[in-house]
């Protein structure tokens, strides 16, 4: 008989973590739930991962079978302006709750959320895999690749470890530190009224990227979690939907439905000092393992996120007022 899952997820009242906890709550063989997050999560908890004792507590009351850790200071521009917070959120937070996973009666699963930018400049020899050397070029993706090396050695009978490394996702409610939020939150403030001048500011244009629909990549989480088979102690998977498109496209794709003109204009301050022109990925050995694979149409993608920037600012303001 199937051991029944008891499942925390940290980060719950995040972009994805808020959509991920009633998903899993709602697979068979759940038996519990235990989303934490910020004190705006309603029916969740609030714990300070950084706070060792309350973090062991924690796991020891609800005795978890399965933890899924997308809590991390996740903005690569806001980790790269406050590299403490991000070194302790994204390192010692998981030391904490990985090490006090490993002192429960009973095994634990621990699924965690990393990220594509671990690879920084090996992108530019072309697209990775999970075989390619990481060479990190910002604060987050180091926090994050330390942070899986630290998983690595705690790994082992009583503490199951994949790690995701997602590339690029969106959808709506992202925050706008994100590009495709950004770049709606401008047009749709343009059809309000609220931005006069019609004016989009951005940064580098012709980056590429692979960029995933967050429903897709819930359906990612899903695969993993919902997964009983034997594995390794520890395992690492590239996450993404295997198409890469520069800014631009992504903002033409805005631009084409937007209710008033708009008009481009480069923003020094959105230029990244390190950018890397091309970052693509290889996502077999995910698909293999889990059947996965993204199957969102971008351009839904797109207009989902401009539909909830628009709902967020209110009624578009008639042309010429």
């Amino acid at each position: 008989m199937a051991t029944m899952k008891r499942i925390m997820v940290t980060g719950a009242s995040g972009f994805v973590g808020r959509r991920l906890t009633p998903l899993l709550a709602a697979l068979p063989g759940v038996e519990a739930m235990a989303p934490l997050g910020g004190p705006d999560l309603p029916a969740g908890q609030t714990v300070d991962i950084l706070d060792a004792t309350a973090v062991e507590q924690t796991l020891r009351d609800f005795a978890p079978t399965d933890i899924v850790h997308l809590a991390a200071a996740s903005s690569v521009a806001g980790a790269g302006q406050t590299p403490e917070t991000a070194w302790d959120v994204n390192l010692i937070g998981v030391r904490n709750l990985a090490a006090a996973a490993r002192r429960l009666d009973d095994p634990v699963r621990f699924l965690f959320a990393s990220t594509g930018e671990v690879y920084g400049r090996a992108f530019l020899d072309g697209p990775v895999s999970e075989d390619t050397p990481p060479q990190p070029a910002s604060t987050y993706a180091r926090t994050k690749l330390a942070a899986e090396h630290l998983l690595e050695d705690l790994s082992g009978d009583r503490l199951k470890v994949t790690v995701l490394r997602l590339f690029n996702h969106t959808g709506p409610g992202q925050d706008t530190r994100f590009v495709v939020p950004a770049f709606a939150a401008q047009i749709a403030a343009i059809e309000a009224g609220a931005e006069p001048t019609g004016v989009v500011r951005v940064g580098n244009l012709e980056a590429r990227r692979d960029f995933s629909d967050v429903e897709d990549i819930l359906a990612a989480y899903e695969a993993v979690v919902r997964d009983d088979a034997e594995g390794p102690a520890f395992a690492r998977y590239n996450v993404g939907s295997g198409q890469v498109r520069t800014i631009r496209s992504i903002l033409d794709l805005l631009i084409d439905q937007a209710r008033r003109p708009v008009t481009v204009e480069e923003d020094p301050a959105r230029l990244r000092p390190s950018e890397i022109a091309v970052a693509g990925g290889v996502f077999d050995r995910f698909a293999r393992r889990y059947g996965w694979s993204a199957s969102t149409p971008f351009e839904r993608t797109v207009t989902s996120v401009l539909d909830d920037q628009r709902a967020s600012i209110g009624p578009a303001s008639p042309a010429g007022t």
